[in-house]
């Protein structure tokens, strides 16, 4: 079910893109037929993810060249730790002394290989999705004779779609940023934070802490210096103030509101079930069952629930 699940998830990104695009065009005078926009934003898409794996893969190939160099920094770290009294109480060295560069690069280009052999099964099954949209939209008019309940889905179609392209276009931004820091502040690994960041920025709290000490971790490992690690640390910070709390609450009135112990609670689960993917995903359909909970009378009370402030847009 995975593939399916992120053939949605990319479907209603592709599809929200495809309808900015049509307007777009229609202001300057050219009609585009609605299936021809979605397979051609489908089309630039893959080929976009294509040149993003393929540069992700060159990246942390040649951070592995310099693996011995991590590695003995990384001992002089945990010998400078070994002197200081509190890290002895805790099995932080321990960790450290086991810590592996070279399986962590492996796993890592391991993942990204069997990503890629899993897209084209995605890809086929965002095809029939496409396809089957239209169809799906005429068995909905048919079952929902009430123009009340069509305005309902209408109104759920158009949240779903205006929130995954605001957070698509904050994610961006915020990998873009990301890389931009990290590589003029030479991190070896700058592309591949940068490429992180954007799923990461999907998930609250968690992801965004990871998209900041990960790389800072690795800044102080790669250069035994404070100063750089410091200034990268403090710069994305920035980033994710700025367009996590600022940008985003612009953009859509509240970056998102549900409850953090539910988005926690959902995390967990989802990662049980479908490791870090799983992770990405949880929010994403989190969001999409509040939009659906809340523009239905039955369930608005569950809606409530799930939501962190209590109060949720009409």
């Amino acid at each position: 079910l995975l593939p399916l699940f992120l053939a949605l998830f990319l479907y209603i990104i592709i599809n929200s893109i495809s309808k900015d695009f049509i307007n777009i065009c229609k202001k300057i005078g050219i009609k585009i037929n609605e299936l021809i926009s979605f397979f051609g934003i489908l089309l630039v898409s893959f080929l976009f993810f294509y040149f993003i794996l393929k540069i992700l893969k060159i990246n942390v190939s040649s951070a592995l060249q310099n693996v011995t160099l991590y590695e003995n920094n990384l001992k002089k770290i945990i010998f400078k730790l070994s002197d200081i009294s509190l890290i002895q109480i805790f099995p932080f060295k321990n960790y450290l002394t086991e810590f592996n560069f070279i399986n962590l690069f492996s796993n890592f280009l391991n993942f990204l290989t069997s990503f890629a052999g899993n897209l084209s099964l995605i890809i086929v099954y965002l095809i029939f999705i496409a396809i089957e949209d239209k169809l799906f939209q005429e068995k909905l008019k048919k079952i929902f004779i009430s123009k009340t309940n069509l305005k309902v889905f209408s109104k759920i179609n158009n949240d779903i779609y205006n929130y995954f392209r605001i957070k698509t276009f904050t994610s961006l931004l915020t990998a873009v940023l990301t890389f931009l820091i990290l590589f003029f502040n030479h991190s070896d690994l700058s592309i591949a934070f940068g490429v992180i960041a954007l799923p990461l920025n999907f998930i609250p709290y968690i992801g965004s802490i990871v998209a900041i000490i990960f790389p800072t971790i690795f800044a102080f490992i790669q250069s035994l210096d404070f100063t750089q690690p410091i200034l990268i640390f403090i710069l994305l910070v920035i980033v994710h103030i700025l367009i996590g709390n600022f940008l985003e609450t612009k953009l859509m009135g509240k970056a998102l509101n549900i409850s953090p112990i539910i988005i926690l609670i959902f995390l967990s689960l989802m990662s049980q079930i479908w490791g870090i993917i799983g992770m990405f995903l949880s929010v994403p359909i989190l969001v999409v069952l509040l939009i659906i909970l809340n523009n239905f009378k039955e369930t608005k009370k569950i809606a409530l629930l799930l939501s962190e402030t209590g109060k949720l847009k009409k």
